[in-house]
């Protein structure tokens, strides 16, 4: 566990907007640095509204396991990643604002923690937010968005800037 986790997936505590709070549903935001990890945050904010309600906010640091000669360990790649995406929850607490002293965070490392659809299934997340990526002369989208809608019930919504 990273410093920003807050215990289990069982004692976790998600967002939950008006529409969504009425059916008990809970909420993740899955947080990438740039414009629309920062529109994600900022609707995943204005779901939480300050009505006590909780948000969780989720980032990945991929591993590498290979040894590369003359190209530096993967033990300095493995940190040097882990420490950015920590970096980057740290600024999803701050971008929040208000909001962020009552989220949960959680870093999810590639080959030590579950895959991002299989966390988000397991912990019964209702509601998925993601960043749009755009690509040249197509729509936004996510690459683990199409993942999601496969492996879990939730709804998962992709957001733009």
């Amino acid at each position: 566990m990273t410093d920003l986790d807050h215990g289990p997936l069982s004692s976790e505590r998600s967002i939950q907007s008006d529409a969504v709070r009425s059916a008990g549903k809970h909420v993740v935001v899955l947080y990438e640095a740039g414009r629309t990890g920062s529109a994600a945050l900022d609707l995943a904010g204005r779901l939480a509204g300050g009505d006590g309600s909780v948000l969780t906010v989720v980032g990945v640091a991929p591993r590498d396991a290979r040894i590369c000669c003359g190209a530096g360990s993967a033990i300095d790649y493995n940190r040097a990643v882990h420490e950015a995406a920590d970096a980057e929850l740290r600024q999803a607490r701050e971008l929040l604002g208000d909001a962020g002293n009552r989220a949960s965070f959680k870093l999810l490392v590639q080959d030590k923690d579950p895959p991002l659809a299989a966390w988000i299934d397991a912990a019964g997340f209702d509601v998925v937010l993601l960043p749009a990526r755009r690509r040249p002369l197509r729509s936004a989208k996510h690459p683990a968005a199409d993942q999601l809608r496969r492996s879990t019930s939730a709804e998962v919504r992709i957001v733009e800037a």
